[in-house]
């Protein structure tokens, strides 16, 4: 299975909408299967405080419990539907290879070139 960016960013945004306490351990249209190991590769990026735990099958049973302070990041960084679109066309190209730490950093050069100058 082949990370999906944009369910990285479903997970991200419905956990930044967590309340206390609460938690997260599915998405409507996402298959358990597929969800459950971007929940893993999330928690292993740093993104996510979640509960994992690999089962005899090698599926996974998971439990997202809140953002990190870089998910938090990340999530104010994909928040916005246009600034995603235009990541998904220049950075995240099906052909073109790119590094998470790539993304984030591109997300955050366009948001600062976005920023009016303070003088």
């Amino acid at each position: 299975m082949n990370r999906d960016m944009d369910i990285v960013r479903r997970i991200t945004l419905a956990t930044a909408e967590l309340g206390p306490g609460e938690q997260l351990q599915q998405l409507e249209d996402i298959d358990p299967d597929t969800f459950a190991i971007h929940v893993v590769w999330m928690k292993e990026a740093g993104l996510i405080h979640a509960i994992t735990e690999e089962v005899i099958d090698g599926s996974f049973f998971v439990i997202v419990l809140r953002l990190t302070w870089d998910g938090c990041e990340f999530a104010d960084a994909v928040r916005d539907d246009t600034l995603w679109r235009k990541a998904k066309e220049n950075v995240l190209k099906p052909s073109a290879s790119f590094t998470f730490r790539t993304l984030g950093e591109w997300l955050k050069t366009e948001i600062l070139q976005g920023f009016p100058t303070i003088r």
